[in-house]
């Protein structure tokens, strides 16, 4: 199985999103798209090849819709 490396960046975008919408909608919602966020990234452990392939902006990025 492979592992998934959140860079610095991504983790305090995370964060400042739950915070953007907690402010909005709810505490709640935010919990859960955020959640559901990680959980979309963590499944790249079962199929790490899902998405495209941005080696232009970071070496081994994928990306993918959500």
């Amino acid at each position: 199985m492979h592992s998934i490396m959140y860079a610095p960046e991504a983790e305090a975008q995370l964060v400042a999103l739950y915070f953007h919408i907690a402010a909005a909608p709810s505490p709640e919602i935010a919990a859960n798209y955020t959640d559901d966020l990680v959980q979309q990234c963590e499944s790249l452990k079962t199929f790490p090849m899902r998405g495209a392939q941005r080696d232009d902006i970071r070496p081994g990025l994928r990306v993918f819709g959500f």
